[in-house]
């Protein structure tokens, strides 16, 4: 494994950077602690592992003085990478735990209903017309990330589109989904800084998968990104990868990146009629891909195809096998 960079590293004023090691690509994600007050706010942790742990755990201590210190706990988003350490944080300090509305309401419906979650993968592998080519991986490669991560509810939730933290005094939540429906980043308009989480990245664009509680996951994300254009910020830490500190050319280009992957799918269906699985493996043609990678693009061809759909740009006719065959045009 590529060797862990130097934590805690103080990254802003009143910010501290904390990194720990993923068992998967990318190899490392990063949590941060925010002055809050007389205390501090953690935002994100990483997955559960125990390597992951002691490395947040010592962060903590290095950075905060202990857990005692932490009085507040705010995950960007449910990804298994930023949520996994959440049971272990909430035991540690005793901390609030704050998300995004749409993701709290997720994390609490997968807790108490893991069947219905395997159902909704069933049914959106069959509207993609890649059950038989991905079912059995998709839920191999779940059960096998099931344990690095978890599941509470929050004792707070971030309804609307963004709001002053008062857990937080100076910090403003920003909801900005796309990547999930309920992702949030900070922004603190002092000095521009932005916690962004996967919202922005550095080097790579965040997934926009289809999902069950919105249904223009793309044109989510760009209202997120006219929103956070809107505040104007300076410097952004994001989720993985090094702070940009040319954020307004970065938020361009992602918006850029997204519409026009939502061309490029279109170009696609203009070849002719065909499921979002014949589309994806049209436009990401690896064999070697997991079947985990290759859901992420399933999930994120479907996102554009229904775009396309809600524009009227495209028709979405169902098949005799349950599949969503998609034509040009409009229905």
């Amino acid at each position: 494994m590529t060797e862990l960079p130097a934590r805690p590293v103080l990254i802003a004023p009143g910010v501290w950077r904390v990194t720990t090691p993923l068992p998967f690509r990318p190899r490392f994600v990063h949590a941060y602690l925010l002055r809050a007050g007389e205390g501090w706010m953690l935002v994100d942790g990483g997955a559960n592992t125990g390597e992951a742990w002691v490395e947040l755990d010592e962060a903590v201590r290095a950075a905060a003085g202990g857990w005692e210190a932490v009085t507040a706990h705010l995950v960007t988003h449910m990804h298994l990478d930023h949520v996994g350490l959440v049971e272990r944080v909430r035991e540690a300090s005793g901390a609030r735990l704050l998300m995004g509305a749409l993701d709290a309401e997720r994390m609490v419906h997968a807790r108490a209903h893991p069947e219905d979650e395997a159902a909704y993968r069933t049914r959106l592998l069959r509207r993609g017309g890649a059950l038989a080519a991905l079912g059995a991986g998709v839920e191999q490669s779940r059960r096998e990330a099931d344990p690095f991560s978890a599941f509470v509810p929050a004792d707070a939730v971030l309804a609307g589109e963004g709001g002053e933290l008062a857990e937080a005094p100076g910090w403003r939540w920003v909801w900005t989904p796309g990547h999930t429906a309920g992702h949030v980043s900070l922004f603190r308009p002092e000095d521009g800084v932005l916690v962004a989480g996967d919202a922005v990245l550095p080097r790579i664009t965040p997934t926009l998968g289809v999902n069950r509680q919105r249904p223009d996951p793309v044109g989510d994300y760009l209202g997120a990104l006219d929103r956070l254009e809107a505040l104007g910020p300076v410097r952004v830490l994001p989720g993985h990868g090094e702070p940009i500190d040319a954020p307004m050319a970065r938020i361009a280009e992602l918006r850029r990146s997204a519409e026009e992957e939502t061309e490029a799918v279109a170009a696609l269906v203009a070849e002719g009629p065909c499921t979002a699985w014949e589309a994806a493996r049209r436009r990401h043609p690896h064999p070697e891909y997991p079947p985990a990678v290759l859901m992420h693009a399933l999930r994120e061809t479907l996102a554009h195809l229904d775009r396309l759909v809600l524009a009227g740009r495209a028709h979405e006719a169902a098949r005799e096998d349950g599949a969503a065959e998609f034509r040009s045009g409009g229905g």
